[in-house]
């Protein structure tokens, strides 16, 4: 059984089903969501959860006895990819309501939990207080992979200081990378490792005695108003001042609030390391290059922590 043919049914019909207490209703949510607001006479069984299955399985007696599934409502696959997993395991009669909450509510069926009549957003939006968060570097750290046609390297590269300023008509950030921090992660233990790290410090790719700090400075953060919880909700832009050379960058972003007033920003972007005087064994420059050619596109990825 797959789920496009699996039996969809009203919210009368669930409200029948819970009623003549035949089978087993169940909602597919996550525990906390469950105990704020559910149907009355669910179960919980949190699809996202690897046990989903054995959790199902502890509450209903056998393999034919009737399921109902419901999630939140349209637009959420929720109770369809729990009626695919109950399918691969055996179960003969399962049905999905995928009105679900949404539809329930707006018949204006009751609901009961700890908040039953408060709503959430499905995908939480970025509140930024007016206000500077200052960057925790421990928490902070940029990974990067180099490659060239026999494989890739790669390592990482700390944060020194950082912040970004809400307080005024725009989000305004400025970032300072430490570039002696500049390490390998792939060679480690190999007699190559301190060779390659010692390449990367001089002067053919990112000179760090002459240029010990990177800088990214925004002009302009742009959060979108409505943006899914696992895409980018900003688009940032900026100059990145490196190797003593400022050029402008632009990428897609997620900056998401954490705990305790603490935002995250999350990217990952390809630069091109020419732009920025970092030339070595680049085929724009150089002819007859052999085993030093090196790809021009540097990827990087990113993840800052503020508060």
């Amino acid at each position: 059984m797959d789920s496009q043919f699996v039996e969809r049914l009203e919210a009368a019909e669930v409200a029948r089903f819970v009623e003549l207490g035949e089978g087993v209703l169940i909602d597919t949510l996550p525990p906390e969501h469950f105990a704020a607001r559910h149907i009355p006479g669910a179960i919980n069984a949190c699809v996202y959860e690897v046990v989903f299955c054995e959790t199902v399985a502890a509450f209903v007696p056998s393999m034919g006895t009737p399921v109902v599934l419901y999630g939140a409502g349209q637009g959420s696959r929720d109770c369809l990819a729990a009626a695919d997993k109950l399918a691969r395991q055996g179960y003969t009669d399962v049905a999905v309501f995928q009105g679900g909450l949404e539809a329930w509510r707006a018949e204006g069926r009751e609901l009961v939990g700890s908040a039953p009549e408060a709503t959430e957003p499905p995908h939480p939006t970025a509140n930024l207080e007016p206000r500077i968060y200052r960057l925790h570097p421990d928490e902070s750290m940029l990974r990067w992979t180099g490659r060239n046609v026999n494989g890739t390297h790669h390592g990482t590269l700390r944060f020194s200081a950082g912040e970004l300023d809400c307080a005024g008509d725009g989000p305004k950030g400025r970032f300072v990378m430490d570039m002696t921090s500049l390490a390998n992660l792939d060679l480690v233990g190999s007699e190559l490792h301190p060779v390659l790290e010692k390449h990367l410090h001089s002067d053919d790719f990112f000179f760090t005695a002459m240029f010990p700090e990177a800088v990214f400075a925004t002009t302009a953060v742009r959060l979108a108003e409505e943006a899914q919880a696992t895409r980018p909700n900003a688009m940032i832009q900026g100059e990145l001042s490196l190797r003593g050379v400022g050029s402008e960058i632009a990428f897609p972003a997620h900056i998401r609030n954490l705990e305790d007033g603490r935002l995250t920003i999350i990217a990952n972007l390809d630069i091109d390391r020419t732009e920025w005087g970092v030339v070595y064994g680049s085929s724009r420059f150089f002819q007859h290059l052999g085993y030093h050619l090196v790809f021009d596109f540097v990827s990087v990825e990113f993840r800052l922590v503020l508060e």
